[in-house]
Protein backbone atom coordinates (compact mmCIF):
# COMPACT_ATOMS: atom_id res chain seq x y z
CA UNK A 1 0.00 0.00 0.00
CA UNK A 2 2.71 2.44 1.01
CA UNK A 3 4.56 1.72 -2.54
CA UNK A 4 1.18 2.38 -4.66
CA UNK A 5 0.80 5.97 -2.42
CA UNK A 6 4.21 6.79 -3.45
CA UNK A 7 4.14 5.94 -6.51
CA UNK A 8 1.01 8.26 -6.55
CA UNK A 9 2.65 11.06 -5.61
CA UNK A 10 5.18 10.76 -7.88
CA UNK A 11 2.72 10.38 -10.97
CA UNK A 12 1.06 13.65 -9.17
CA UNK A 13 3.92 15.74 -9.17
CA UNK A 14 5.50 14.76 -12.27
CA UNK A 15 1.65 15.32 -13.74
CA UNK A 16 1.97 19.30 -12.21
CA UNK A 17 5.38 19.91 -13.80
CA UNK A 18 4.22 18.25 -17.04
CA UNK A 19 1.50 20.97 -16.90
CA UNK A 20 3.51 23.80 -15.97
CA UNK A 21 5.95 23.16 -18.53
CA UNK A 22 2.77 22.45 -21.45
CA UNK A 23 1.01 25.81 -20.35
CA UNK A 24 4.39 27.78 -20.68
CA UNK A 25 5.17 26.19 -24.04
CA UNK A 26 1.04 27.62 -24.77
CA UNK A 27 1.77 31.31 -23.21
CA UNK A 28 5.30 31.32 -25.52
CA UNK A 29 3.25 30.71 -28.22
CA UNK A 30 0.32 32.89 -27.49
CA UNK A 31 3.37 35.79 -27.23
CA UNK A 32 4.97 34.56 -30.28
CA UNK A 33 1.78 34.83 -32.64
CA UNK A 34 1.38 38.19 -31.18
CA UNK A 35 4.57 39.61 -32.25
CA UNK A 36 4.46 38.25 -35.60
CA UNK A 37 1.03 39.62 -36.10
CA UNK A 38 2.53 42.94 -34.50
CA UNK A 39 5.79 42.45 -37.04
CA UNK A 40 3.74 42.18 -40.56
CA UNK A 41 1.38 44.62 -39.44
CA UNK A 42 4.61 46.70 -38.84
CA UNK A 43 6.15 45.80 -42.53
CA UNK A 44 2.77 46.44 -44.66
CA UNK A 45 1.86 50.06 -42.61
CA UNK A 46 5.11 51.07 -43.70
CA UNK A 47 4.57 49.69 -47.38
CA UNK A 48 1.45 51.37 -48.00
CA UNK A 49 2.37 54.37 -45.55
CA UNK A 50 5.38 54.83 -48.26
CA UNK A 51 3.30 55.21 -51.10
CA UNK A 52 0.90 57.27 -49.55
CA UNK A 53 3.90 59.38 -48.96
CA UNK A 54 4.95 59.12 -52.51
CA UNK A 55 2.45 58.89 -54.35
CA UNK A 56 2.18 62.22 -56.19
CA UNK A 57 6.11 61.55 -57.18
CA UNK A 58 4.77 58.22 -59.01
CA UNK A 59 1.90 60.04 -60.47
CA UNK A 60 4.33 62.40 -62.09
CA UNK A 61 6.87 59.67 -63.43
CA UNK A 62 3.73 57.68 -64.61
CA UNK A 63 2.58 60.60 -66.78
CA UNK A 64 5.88 61.55 -67.76
CA UNK A 65 6.28 57.62 -68.80
CA UNK A 66 3.09 57.38 -70.83
CA UNK A 67 3.73 60.85 -72.39
CA UNK A 68 7.04 58.90 -73.69
CA UNK A 69 4.85 56.19 -74.68
CA UNK A 70 3.12 58.60 -76.92
CA UNK A 71 6.02 59.82 -78.20
CA UNK A 72 7.53 57.01 -78.98
CA UNK A 73 4.39 55.62 -81.03
CA UNK A 74 3.75 58.10 -82.55
CA UNK A 75 7.26 57.98 -84.08
CA UNK A 76 6.75 54.67 -85.04
CA UNK A 77 3.83 55.63 -86.76
CA UNK A 78 5.82 58.50 -88.72
CA UNK A 79 8.82 55.94 -89.26
CA UNK A 80 6.57 53.66 -90.70
CA UNK A 81 4.95 55.73 -93.46
CA UNK A 82 8.74 56.27 -95.29
CA UNK A 83 9.72 54.19 -98.08
CA UNK A 84 12.30 52.03 -97.07
CA UNK A 85 13.23 50.10 -100.32
CA UNK A 86 15.24 52.00 -103.42
CA UNK A 87 12.28 51.34 -105.93
CA UNK A 88 9.78 52.84 -104.05
CA UNK A 89 12.33 55.81 -103.46
CA UNK A 90 12.96 56.22 -107.03
CA UNK A 91 9.20 56.58 -107.85
CA UNK A 92 9.03 59.22 -105.33
CA UNK A 93 11.60 61.58 -106.86
CA UNK A 94 10.12 60.46 -110.30
CA UNK A 95 12.80 58.42 -112.24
Amino acid sequence: MELDSRKLDELLELTRENNKILSGMRRSQRWGSFFRLVYWAIILGSIFGVYYYFQPTIQKYMKTFQTSVGIIQSFEKTVGSIPTNVQSVKNLIGK
